[in-house]
């Protein structure tokens, strides 16, 4: 991995994680009527997640700028292991396939959040180990 800049993938990372759960956290609050019926939940439930995810979007750019990046990344990977597992079980109230595949897609997204910072620790050099 001494070809790739972990430093680099690792702020991309958590910046595009960042925006893309500040996107997903409106979407979801906004569609919270909506969604309640493809998935069985309270809309009440997709207004919460949907509001902790943007509050998430918010604490990843803070970490990013506070902590040293190496915290910052196994902290949002850890988060985002979780969150593909939450998404995943949630699929499983969905309707019809279509939703559950839409559904699966997103904990896909947020896995692949994860693998990009797991490249970014392993190629991080060592003297990073803040």
């Amino acid at each position: 991995m001494a070809h790739i800049n972990g430093e680099k993938v690792g702020r991309w990372s958590l910046r595009l994680d960042a925006a893309y759960c500040a996107v997903l956290g409106v979407a979801v609050a906004l569609a919270a009527p909506h969604l309640t019926h493809v998935v069985t939940l309270p809309a009440l439930v997709f207004v919460v997640a949907g509001g902790v995810v943007v509050v998430w979007a918010g604490a990843v750019l803070w970490l990013l700028s506070r902590v040293p990046l190496r915290w910052a990344l196994r902290l949002v990977m850890a988060v985002n292991v979780l969150a593909t597992a939450v998404v995943a079980v949630a699929s499983a109230t969905a309707a019809t396939l279509l939703v559950v595949l839409a559904i699966l897609a997103i904990a896909i997204d947020i896995a692949l959040f994860a693998t990009s910072q797991a490249v970014a620790l392993r190629a991080l050099p060592a003297r990073a180990q803040g």
